[in-house]
């Protein structure tokens, strides 16, 4: 069932775009490597030169395929500002990275050689050949992935890069030998086979990323219909100007930062920072809002779909559930038979002091007055107030509602026996 789901949320889009930038990326930097290489064979003299050509042409190698492979994010086939920065971005690192990672590559390669009987004009196992082979790909995929999620600025895609450019190193290492074999090698052979390893290098990150992607937003309505975005940083801004994350082009009605989705925890919360236009979930327009699987985003005439995955949902889930003995707790607040003037009662009995001369948040952040470890609760979810003598309630824009005597309000006055329902979360006033 999850490997089933898993499939059904993949972009394919970035998946051809990555692909193709790894394949073009390994086109281009066939190029030095040829002129570095051309007419070298393994069981050559070695001079200083032919060193030092092997690694400035492997290292131009790997930043064209690591710069390409970054650069294809935005997933769009034009040279924009945005595109440059993350090429450069991409090129650099991953040619500053490829320098020690060609030099154990290499030794590796070589000891492997030598064990399979390869020496000064001596030819040797042509199985060591291809296993030195694809252990040093492997290597120097690992190391491809590893920069390229290292030029998003995202720890964990560091890891899901590095393992994504493993496998595809591996399947590129062991398709190299196999091309050069069957095309009697020669430059065209040494041409595709580099191609073969940056398609599969960056067919392979792109996998690893979208298998294990925790939320990402599709664009179901507007100019850019279709793209999705993943959300893998703390926080990302969604707008106009190219610099966001997540861009929304083509459209006036988006300002050039409109909007901020942050991280907290397990959980994802959307944050207005257009003041004339608004940013709209469901159809109500918010200031700062808890996501949830399946909610709508209006922005301007886009339309976009917040989604997780179910392992992410089960996770907040769990990270909120409240105890079998709690509904909410108080920071500073008193238990029952120490409670004076108005306050909440939950189901387990406990009481939950209301401030009599200012107002008193309740939500499941630890910056509320009362929180409540109940997952259906927004981090801010309402608050209480005294008003002339008398006791009201006000809905903070939350997600799922806040209730009095079942009833779903905005604002509404207290009286003493009502029962006050924040999300699923319950409770009984009492003046």
């Amino acid at each position: 069932m999850l490997r089933r789901m898993n499939l059904g949320t993949i972009n394919r889009r970035e998946l051809y775009f990555k692909g193709l930038a790894g394949l073009a990326g390994g086109a281009i930097g066939w190029l030095p490597v040829e002129l570095a290489s051309h007419n070298q064979s393994l069981t050559d003299p070695v001079t200083t030169a032919v060193v030092i050509a092997s690694y400035i042409s492997m290292a131009l190698l790997s930043g064209m395929v690591g710069g390409l492979i970054v650069a294809s994010d935005v997933q769009r086939i034009e040279i924009a500002p945005e595109t440059k920065r993350r090429f450069s971005r991409g090129f650099l690192i991953c040619l500053v990275l490829a320098l020690p990672a060609n030099y154990f590559a290499n030794s590796i390669f070589a000891s492997i050689l030598q064990a399979g009987g390869w020496g000064l004009n001596q030819e040797g196992s042509a199985f060591f050949l291809v296993l030195g082979r694809v252990v040093s790909w492997t290597m120097m995929g690992a190391m491809l992935g590893g920069g390229v999620g290292l030029a998003t600025f995202a720890l964990p895609n560091i890891v899901k890069g590095a393992a994504g450019g493993l496998v595809g190193g591996f399947i590129g290492g062991i398709a190299f030998d196999l091309i050069n074999y069957m095309t009697a090698g020669g430059l065209l052979s040494r041409l595709i086979g580099l191609c073969a390893i940056g398609l599969a290098i960056g067919l392979f990150i792109g996998l690893v990323q979208e298998l294990t992607k925790v939320a990402w937003l599709v664009v179901e309505q507007g100019r850019l219909k279709g793209r999705q975005f993943r959300l893998e940083q703390r926080t990302a801004t969604i707008g106009r100007a190219e610099e966001n994350p997540i861009g929304l082009f083509g459209d006036a009605g988006v300002q050039p930062r409109h909007a901020l989705v942050e991280r907290r925890g397990p959980d994802f919360a959307i944050k207005n920072l257009a003041v004339a236009e608004g940013t709209f979930i469901n159809g109500r327009r918010v200031e700062t809002v808890d996501l949830h699987d399946g909610d709508r985003i209006n922005i301007g005439g886009y339309e976009l779909v917040f989604h997780m995955r179910p392992s992410a949902i089960a996770a907040a889930m769990a990270y909120d559930r409240p105890s079998e003995t709690y509904v909410a707790r108080r920071l500073t607040g008193g238990r029952a038979g120490a409670v004076e003037g108005p306050y909440l009662e939950d189901t387990a009995g406990e009481r939950h002091v209301l401030h009599p001369a200012s107002a008193t948040r309740i939500g499941r952040a630890l910056d509320n007055d009362i929180v409540v470890n109940h997952a259906s609760v927004s981090r801010h979810h309402a608050s209480i107030e005294a008003q002339n003598g008398a006791f009201q309630i006000r809905d903070l824009n939350s997600q799922n509602g806040t209730f009095v005597q079942d009833q779903r309000v905005n604002e509404s006055p207290l009286r003493d026996g009502d029962s006050v329902r924040l999300g699923d979360a319950p409770f009984v006033f009492r003046a």
